[in-house]
């Protein structure tokens, strides 16, 4: 099995694992881009306490909540955008 923690690290750039929660934005996009699959429950679990402050159930959901969304705003020909400040 993988190690979610050290691929991360390696993915986000960072020096040191510790600086992941430093970064959670970038961690949650590439999250959802990850095989999940690869890795062990608890190891998830363990990381998304670690980055997050939340269990991997709850991070599950709002990643498949989100994943229904984006797919609802594609449908009706919505497009995310960063508004230009």
């Amino acid at each position: 099995m993988n190690d979610i923690f050290m691929d991360m690290q390696l993915k986000i750039g960072c020096l040191y694992i510790s600086d992941l929660p430093n970064h959670k934005r970038m961690v949650w996009h590439e999250m959802k881009r990850l095989s999940l699959d690869d890795y062990e429950e608890k190891q998830l679990e363990d990381f998304s306490k670690y980055v997050f402050g939340m269990s991997y159930q709850t991070l599950k959901d709002v990643m498949k909540q989100q994943k229904g969304r984006e797919e609802l705003c594609r449908k009706q020909g919505y497009r995310w955008k960063r508004k230009n400040r």
